[in-house]
């Protein structure tokens, strides 16, 4: 019992003692394991997903040991005098050089996996061809390994190489002639052979558990991001009846004057108006759990100016706390015409990745956004939208970003927001760390428009001062209010009697286009939530045909949408204004008066 025990502290002290070697390792060591890893990481995109990236590593791994084992060989020829296996080794050392170079795993990792396995299986097969001085049980070994290799980097498919030089090498073995090959007896090649087809059969068992466990997983996975879904739509749905209810008894408790009620009476309104507030206080502490349900993003396609885009980006910004005058946009596009796409769409990119950005902003530096031209045909061009921000936090910026790709965090930020629209018009979101901060990179294919001129050049400073429009009185002013419950549509109509002399009521989207048509309103009210055409298509839809023209109508979003990035996307979407429910009628009218002033 004590030998055993002293045994164990034995091992325990050379364990503790290797590790505190490990810890202390020589630079050069840690020179080489850095090294090591950029071998690995050669051309592979590390913000894609983790499974992806593992196996693009297993890919280069296996070149580099091909690389180096053809190296060795080579060597050892030199020395023993084997010219021909020098020669062989020196072709496939080349090819396999040419091909990690010029066939990253990158860019197409299923092409470079069967090169690289044909590569290995020709190696394999020309070493049983001719048997030079090489240890046939070396050879046959690593046969036996191959099936599993090929697996681990292409799958079931891969399969297919092991068993082509299975079968090209059973053919060989029964060929006496070839004195310089491996000749196997009928005995030990009956029990390689049979072995070898086991390996093959195992390997394939062995494929088709680990694509049954990973097909469960993921299975459980959506099970549980539906579950989570489920729930933010309950409390997203709870959350807006909520809100509409307490912000129409916010309203009328601003529409009941002091001094019509006795000192009881103004008691009794005052602990309502408080329980009122306390309630909006813990709706809105019920609601922070719940991730923001991005408000529908049909494609809107529309020639745009991309300047006049950047420009409403930082205007969205600097309404929301002053953020767009911390951000610094360069272009090296040199588009002077406008471009076909959808403009909301990259207004919410835009706004959500800058606000994202700003969470792990800790220095005065300003945010630097930069575009170019990455790829353009006469037709077409793809547009990359560069961000760069310098903090101590670029670690935590890069691996949430890297945490997106891979679904390990849950969607409820501006980050989240940006991401999941990139993954709907066929882009990504990439991140990096660089000296001093982080980039971010997204990507945008757009239709060139050479019918209609920019009126600004790329290269010129954005938000210059346009000329003024002589404001509208508000009490003057013709207000659109978009609004589908009969309630709501009483008390806005009943809080704004006295400041506002005009309001026509829509109930939804597609009557307020049609109002919008025939009349001409000086400010909109618009609701998000409705039926037939919500409040953010119709808005699109109106900022689409004011693209034709020089007009522009000033609309407020008002809605009952309060949670994380609901306000980014309904001025992403092309409002000029956002107030959430509850709200004040003196907040309203402040906000009506200086859109229209």
């Amino acid at each position: 019992m004590c030998l055993r025990y002293k045994n164990r502290a034995n091992i325990f002290h050379v364990w503790s003692y290797f590790n505190f070697l490990w810890k202390r390792k020589p630079f050069y060591i840690t020179m080489f394991l850095n090294f090591l890893q950029k071998i690995l990481s050669f051309r592979v995109d590390e913000s894609m997903e983790q499974a992806v990236v593992n196996r693009a590593k297993r890919i280069n791994f296996f070149y580099l040991i091909l690389i180096m084992m053809l190296a060795i060989s080579i060597v050892y020829s030199c020395f023993t005098g084997l010219s021909s296996m020098s020669l062989i080794n020196g072709i496939s050392l080349a090819l396999a050089l040419a091909l990690f170079f010029l066939i990253p795993v990158g860019r197409s990792p299923n092409l470079s996996s069967m090169l690289a396995l044909v590569l290995i299986g020709s190696v394999l097969f020309s070493s049983y061809l001719l048997n030079t001085g090489v240890s046939s049980i070396m050879i046959l070994a690593l046969y036996l390994i191959f099936p599993l290799g090929a697996l681990s980097i292409n799958d079931r498919h891969g399969i297919y190489v092991p068993i082509v030089l299975g079968a090209a090498t059973v053919v060989l073995n029964s060929l006496p002639q070839l004195e310089t090959a491996i000749h196997l007896d009928l005995y030990n090649g009956l029990v390689f052979f049979s072995i070898y087809t086991l390996v093959i059969l195992f390997s394939l068992h062995i494929e088709r558990t680990n694509r049954e466990l990973l097909t469960r997983l993921q299975n459980s996975k959506n099970q549980a991001e539906n579950k989570i879904v489920e729930k933010d739509e309950f409390i997203s749905k709870l959350s807006h009846k909520l809100r509409t209810s307490l912000s129409n008894i916010a309203l009328i408790n601003s529409l009941v004057h002091d001094e019509r009620l006795n000192s009881e009476q103004k008691e009794l309104m005052d602990t309502l108006k408080a329980s009122t507030n306390l309630l909006i206080e813990d709706v809105n502490n019920i609601v922070e759990i719940a991730s923001p349900g991005i408000i529908g993003y049909t494609r809107s396609i529309t020639s745009f100016d991309l300047t006049s885009v950047l420009e409403n980006s930082l205007n969205i910004l600097k309404s929301g706390g002053g953020t767009g005058d911390e951000v610094s946009i360069s272009r090296s596009d040199h588009l002077n015409h406008f471009i076909i796409g959808d403009p909301s769409l990259l207004r919410s990119l835009i706004v959500n990745i800058i606000h994202g950005i700003n969470d792990y902003r800790v220095t005065d530096h300003p945010m630097k956004l930069h575009i170019r031209s990455v790829k353009e045909t006469p037709s077409q061009v793809r547009l990359e939208f560069e961000f760069h921000v310098e903090t101590d936090e670029s670690g935590s910026l890069v691996d949430y970003v890297r945490s997106l790709h891979n679904g390990n965090s849950h969607p409820g930020s501006n980050l989240g927001n940006a991401y999941i629209l990139l993954l709907e018009s066929e882009s990504t979101l990439s991140a990096e760390r660089v000296s001093g901060g982080a980039t971010l990179r997204f990507f945008q294919d757009f239709i060139k428009n050479p019918t209609k001129v920019s009126p600004s050049e790329p290269d010129t400073l954005l938000l210059e001062k346009r000329p003024e429009k002589p404001g509208t009185a508000l009490k003057d002013a013709k207000i659109l209010l978009v609004e589908d419950n009969a309630i709501n549509q009483k008390v806005v109509l009943i809080s704004l009697s006295k400041a506002v002399n005009h309001i026509d009521v829509a109930s939804n989207g597609k009557e307020a286009l049609e109002m919008f048509a025939l009349k001409k309103y000086d400010l909109i009210l618009m609701d998000i939530l409705m039926p037939v055409m919500d409040g953010i298509m119709a808005t699109k839809k109106i900022r689409e045909i004011e693209s034709t023209s020089d007009s522009h109508i000033p609309i407020i979003a008002v809605t009952a949408n309060a949670l994380a990035g609901d306000r980014e996307n309904c001025l992403a979407g092309g409002v000029d204004d956002y107030i959430a429910k509850p709200f004040t009628t003196e907040l309203l009218i402040r906000k009506m008066k200086n859109l229209l002033a």
